[in-house]
């Protein structure tokens, strides 16, 4: 069995990702010395933009399947970054329980019973929660009641933001977002309803 490494992955004495071994771990330290001397001023979306480019031209997709799964993964990354940003970006469970006026405890157990959108971070286990669900101090109407609709998919937390987020045919291009900003409830409902499924 390899040796685990950690790696201080934040620069400040807080270690949070371990690899198997020495290369992995001068890799990532690599990388990361690039990151920060080449991608000052660049927002991270932009870097995974690149970072998906560079990957594209070291590995071509048509070479191997390894290839395209990589690549794969880099946009999933990207994707991912896209729907932590959308709206306005996020909220860290204590402002999110401030906002709401409730307790950080309370407002991760509405996470955890799927009450409420939000992911968990890999870093420090953190959550975070989408600005885009929230209207003047309280979770959008119908919210509950189309993740209570979701629940019931095979979907993680980004495919649950993904639903929202996404454009709808049958609801005339809008999101199902859009239906609960505007009071279209029903509409919203019969969206999570087809998700997925």
């Amino acid at each position: 069995m390899a040796d685990t490494i950690t790696v201080d992955h934040a620069g400040k004495g807080d270690p949070d990702v371990q690899v198997e071994d020495a290369q992995s771990s001068e890799m990532i330290k690599n990388l990361r010395a690039a990151l920060r001397q080449g991608g000052k001023g660049i927002k991270p979306v932009g870097l995974v933009r690149l970072l998906e480019k560079a990957f594209v031209m070291e590995f071509p997709p048509d070479k191997s399947d390894d290839n395209r799964l990589a690549n794969a993964l880099v946009r999933g990354v990207e994707v991912r970054e896209k729907l932590r940003n959308a709206e306005g970006g996020s909220l860290s469970a204590e402002n999110a329980a401030e906002l709401l006026g409730i307790s950080k405890a309370a407002i991760l157990k509405r996470y955890q019973k799927g009450q409420i959108v939000a992911w968990r971070e890999e870093k420090q286990d953190a959550v975070r929660f989408p600005r885009w669900q929230f209207d003047d101090r309280r979770v959008l109407n119908g919210l509950e009641k189309a993740l209570d609709i979701l629940r019931g998919k095979p979907l993680d937390d980004y495919g649950r933001m993904l639903f929202f987020l996404s454009n709808v045919g049958f609801l005339g291009g809008r999101r199902p977002l859009d239906c609960l900003r505007q009071g279209d409830i029903d509409s919203a409902l019969q969206a999570a309803e087809m998700y997925g499924g």
